[in-house]
């Protein structure tokens, strides 16, 4: 499975996404910005979720380890 998300930034991403939902729920008041800031942590929490980030898949980094080389 690919993997391009390092723990470390797993739960960056986490604590961000919480601080995210916490600042929609409870000091924004339009909808347009809560539902963009809701969009936003809930991408952060399936991206820290799988491991998996799709623009650093697209611009080709990785914050993960590499995996060993198989021994033979």
């Amino acid at each position: 499975m690919l993997c391009n998300v390092s723990p470390v930034d797993r739960i960056v991403r986490l604590l961000f996404a919480i601080v995210l939902i916490g600042t929609a729920l409870y000091f924004i008041p339009a909808p347009l910005p809560k539902t963009l800031l809701l969009t936003a942590a809930v991408l952060l929490l399936a991206s820290a979720w799988f491991g998996i980030c799709y623009v650093y898949k697209i611009v080709g980094i990785s914050t993960a380890r590499p995996k060993p080389a198989p021994l033979e």
